[in-house]
């Protein structure tokens, strides 16, 4: 098992990986008496498959527990799920504060850390990640969200989780698609920060996909600690170092929102949509040399099946990057890469250029 920990003084924790740990929780966590209602947010699926597990590790934490399911998908982010997740909450832990339990993908961890952060002012909860991308970045960081409409993310809060435990076993039942959407997170995390890293994928992305043991924990381990080390630096985004990890992000949260979050684009595919259209611009700005370009382009060609955007509009994605958060004093931001292993902020890129973009993307084959 490996670990990483999150140094942010009194907010610390620490993060593990490895397969088969699940049963370690107890030991990790300092809940005394059996009496602190643990209330778990999970989906039907995640429960049906890996419930059972989860509820005997968690056993002698407490004689109170529930497992509360929400709908599978982005639609679990919205208010109404929201407010009924926290009634139910309400309802379970009465007059005691509760543990929470995010299980499941990035969507339930998102979910979830929003819950806690506002119930009774915050309560303690735990990520029990289920997907690759979960794993590697979701879960980790303290961003915790809902979506509405015009954007994604953008009703928010920062708040740390007091343990990421990363069970790699949950990972066997996930679908190739699941695995590659967490392969475009891992992407991003070479090209932003660590060219050995990016050079370990051009050669083992089938090994990752795979889930071969050794080549999925080194994986994991290598995402979570270069993120564990930006957000100590920069924990709630105010001195735009934490930015580079939403290298892709700006367009492909556009296209989900363009597409109203349909599943036919998933997460995935459409932050590697906008890693290519970022490379794109950067190109085009003669901020990155055509070689890097190129490399980036391969990488995620090999990782990622590339999104098909023929049913929305490019106005419809543009309008959608307006709502960006990054935007400031109403000027876009965009994280455009360097070079393999270095990125930067870009402010005022021509929208022109953005749009120009999106159609090389539309138009590339493959």
């Amino acid at each position: 098992m490996k670990s990483v920990e999150v140094r942010l003084g009194r907010r610390s924790y620490n993060i593990h990986i490895g397969k088969n740990i699940t049963n370690s929780i107890p030991s990790r966590l300092k809940i005394s008496g059996g009496k602190t209602p643990v209330f778990v947010v999970t989906n039907a699926k995640i429960n049906s498959l890996h419930g059972k597990k989860l509820k005997k590790a968690i056993e002698p934490l407490s004689k109170k527990t529930l497992f509360y399911e929400v709908p599978d998908s982005e639609k679990a982010k919205s208010f109404p799920v929201y407010a009924r997740t926290i009634r139910r909450l309400a309802r379970f832990s009465k007059k005691q504060n509760p543990i929470v339990f995010a299980f499941g993908g990035g969507v339930i961890g998102d979910l979830t850390g929003f819950v806690a952060s506002t119930y009774r002012r915050g309560v303690p909860y735990i990520q029990i990640p289920t997907t690759l991308l979960a794993q590697v970045d979701s879960a980790i960081g303290g961003k915790v969200a809902i979506d509405i409409k015009e954007a994604k993310n953008i009703v928010g809060n920062f708040y740390q989780p007091k343990m990421v435990l990363c069970d790699t076993y949950f990972l066997k039942t996930l679908p190739k698609s699941e695995l590659q959407n967490g392969l475009a997170e891992i992407v991003k995390y070479g090209i932003i920060r660590d060219r050995t890293l990016f050079a370990f994928l051009e050669k083992n992305i089938q090994k990752v996909l795979r889930l071969d043991n050794a080549a999925v924990e080194y994986t994991i381990f290598k995402c979570c600690t270069i993120k564990a080390r930006i957000v100590e630096k920069d924990e709630f985004d105010t001195m735009r170092l934490r930015a580079i990890l939403n290298f892709g992000h700006t367009i492909g949260h556009a296209i989900e929102a363009a597409s109203r979050y349909s599943r036919s684009i998933p997460h995935g595919q459409a932050v590697a949509a906008g890693m290519v259209m970022a490379s794109f611009i950067a190109l085009d700005l003669g901020r990155i040399r055509k070689e890097d370009h190129d490399r980036i382009c391969r990488v995620l060609k090999k990782a990622v099946p590339k999104a098909s955007l023929s049913q929305l509009k490019s106005g419809d994605i543009l309008r959608a990057v307006s709502y960006d958060k990054k935007f400031i004093n109403g000027t876009n931001s965009f994280i455009l890469a360097k070079r393999i292993g270095c990125a930067e902020s870009v402010i005022n890129v021509p929208e022109a250029l953005i749009k120009k973009a999106i159609g090389e993307y539309t138009a590339e084959r493959g």
